[in-house]
């Protein structure tokens, strides 16, 4: 039986999604991508999971795609590219929709497909000791994972074509100070601080976090007058469900929430 390149573990309401090639740098290839899709597939729809840590196995985040199975394809490069954008595009969908936040744990070195992944979480935390490169051009490639949409939502247009170009690397703490991470910790913390702010998450109003990262991504798409509107439905729907309701009344009655995600 083949090891899984993506490690799914489970607990409580908090699900640890890990890259597991530490001997590959966690590179992408084709068994990755699906695992990937299918870890993400399955938080998703487990209703038991309201928040996700997503980190990688050994000392690299992931060095992004695995140039050695290309060159090993070379004759069949188009379909192997074909099917590991499908199912890589599939998983980076899942991030960006899934309702429970996902907390990403930047253990050491993203770059490429590897930074595409770690900036399609929703809090950030990164070890002092990574390293980060956009890459894909200094194989003479072009991006993909969502690096083209969300880099320049986060940082803005002129610096990721600095960054995409040069393909130089830079450190944590220059990936905190230009927006793209939030927080920077001791590489020895990082573990247990991912993991304290997933537990906090997993308490909280899981369809009002769905709510904002659905608002805030349709924001960019939509005219002012549309998007209150759907602020107005949302605000609706969600003020008439549990959570909702419980979170208003704990308010009044200053006390804390007891929500459970619906």
């Amino acid at each position: 039986m083949s090891k899984k390149c993506v490690l799914l573990e489970k607990n409580n309401n908090v699900a640890v999604v890990t890259l597991n090639r530490p001997d590959n740098a966690n590179t992408i290839n084709l068994d990755l991508v699906k695992d990937l899709y299918s870890a993400f597939k399955d938080c998703h729809h487990d209703e038991n999971v309201r928040a996700v840590i997503f980190t990688g196995n050994g000392s690299m985040f992931s060095g992004g795609g695995d140039l050695q199975s290309f060159l090993a394809e070379k004759d069949n490069l188009g379909p192997l590219i074909t099917d590991m954008t499908t199912y890589f595009h599939l998983a980076v969908t899942l991030m960006h929709r899934m309702e429970k936040p996902i907390v990403v744990a930047i253990n050491g070195t993203a770059a490429g497909g590897g930074l595409s992944l770690a900036l399609s979480g929703d809090i950030i935390i990164s070890s002092d000791n990574a390293k980060f490169s956009a890459a894909y051009t200094a194989a003479g490639l072009s991006p993909d994972g969502s690096m083209t949409y969300i880099m320049p939502r986060l940082i803005g247009l002129k610096k990721t074509k600095e960054l995409m170009i040069s393909n130089r690397r830079f450190s944590a703490d220059e990936a905190l100070n230009m927006g793209l991470i939030d927080q920077v910790v001791k590489d020895e913390e990082l573990q247990n601080i991912a993991m304290e702010t997933a537990v906090n998450l997993s308490h909280g109003a899981t369809k009002a976090y769905g709510a904002v990262k659905t608002l805030l991504a349709d924001s960019f798409s939509s005219t002012l007058e549309s998007h209150l509107e759907q602020e107005a439905r949302s605000l609706n729907i969600r003020a008439q469900g549990h959570d909702g309701k419980e979170g208003v009344k704990a308010f009044i009655e200053k006390r804390k929430p007891n929500f459970k995600g619906y």
